[in-house]
């Protein structure tokens, strides 16, 4: 199993609306789910300047992670590519669930398709106060599973990874509402990770499995 780049993952913070809706129909019980969800937040290293596409070659630390993958050197090269994305997304996202609704015009910059919806939507119903956050997450255990290209490129544009997070650190429910107590606390959260002429992005996001 090869190991990536390590660097610490400090200060998280944040949770989804999304993530509580299907942790709910499910019943908290150990099965997989494929629905789209807004992704766990964690305070990760600083992203670049908004407005520039996500690349590898910018000054971002790349989160550790490990596959099973025997990476060509193209290949890393999309996964450190695919990993700024995914810090910046989580950066931004974590500042604007906290409160600084601003940072949601950055949203573009790291994220698009049903991920983008998800986020901006997740932020809509915490800015008009019909839903409160409390407590944090962090994204642990970053595996990449799979790194491709499609659309008829000719390097790797698709990067999936998985990573888990402890849902007794963090809620996001309607005003008024106590989290239900649950058996279990670890969930497995899919991101596909796509780069486009924009630069990479984070493209969509699955609830994968109950436990991690």
């Amino acid at each position: 199993m090869r190991t990536g780049s390590s660097r610490p993952l400090c200060r998280p913070t944040l949770a989804f609306v999304a993530i509580f809706t299907v942790v709910a129909l499910v019943g908290l019980a150990g099965c997989a789910d494929s629905s789209p969800v807004a992704a766990p937040t964690s305070t990760l290293p600083q992203p670049q300047p908004s407005g520039h596409p996500t690349d590898a070659a910018t000054d971002v630390d790349i989160p550790e992670y490990e596959t099973d993958l025997d990476l060509t050197p193209e290949e890393e090269e999309a996964v450190d590519g695919a990993l700024v994305a995914f810090v910046g997304y989580f950066r931004t996202v974590n500042e604007a669930y906290s409160g600084e609704f601003a940072s949601a015009k950055k949203f573009p910059d790291f994220a698009s398709g049903d991920a983008l919806d998800s986020i901006n939507g997740d932020v809509e119903v915490i800015k008009n106060g019909s839903y409160e956050f409390s407590g944090t997450v962090t994204p642990k255990k970053i595996k990449i599973d799979q790194v491709v290209a499609d659309d008829g490129a000719a390097v790797p544009n698709n990067v999936t990874l998985q990573f888990c997070f402890d849902l007794s650190q963090w809620s996001l429910l309607p005003q008024d509402e106590s989290p239900e107590p649950s058996e279990s606390d670890l969930i497995t959260m899919e991101h596909i990770i796509h780069k486009s002429s924009d630069g990479w992005r984070v493209n969509e996001q699955t609830l994968r499995e109950r436990k991690c």
